[in-house]
């Protein structure tokens, strides 16, 4: 299995025996050429989620008790990237971040949100020939 398999069924397991649960599924994109460690704080505890490559992604289960909602969440990616976010009843069930090229970690998306990375391409000049009168 892999490792964030193996913390999606952790804390799967640790939340179907603590009652009622809400289940969110979040995926990192990685978009730099670096490997990042990502930390998910959840009420109770902070967990290692593993290392996401470069330019890959990670998926993993967060399980939250119904008591604890809502709930401040903090997921982390590294080099001072981190994003806090809060899980309600209301919450959907998936959820998008991305580490961007610059290295800051940005989310949740929803299913109809958008992320776009650009680059900066500088200043292309073109040289203009003027032209004469005959």
């Amino acid at each position: 299995m892999k490792i964030s398999q193996l913390a999606s069924v952790a804390v799967l397991s640790a939340g179907l025996a603590a009652g009622c649960t809400k289940k969110v599924e979040i995926t990192v994109f990685n978009h730099t050429d670096v490997s990042r460690t990502l930390q998910l704080t959840v009420p109770d505890e902070t967990t290692t989620l593993g290392a996401i490559g470069p330019n890959g992604r990670l998926s993993t289960t967060l399980v939250v008790k119904t008591a604890d909602l809502p709930a401040s969440c903090n997921l982390s990616a590294g080099a001072g990237a981190s994003q806090s976010f809060t899980v309600t009843e209301d919450s959907p069930s998936k959820w998008w971040f991305h580490v961007t090229r610059q290295g800051r970690l940005v989310g949740p998306y929803g299913k109809k949100d958008v992320h776009v990375e650009t680059e900066d391409g500088g200043t292309i000049e073109v040289p203009v020939k003027r032209r004469t009168k005959l």
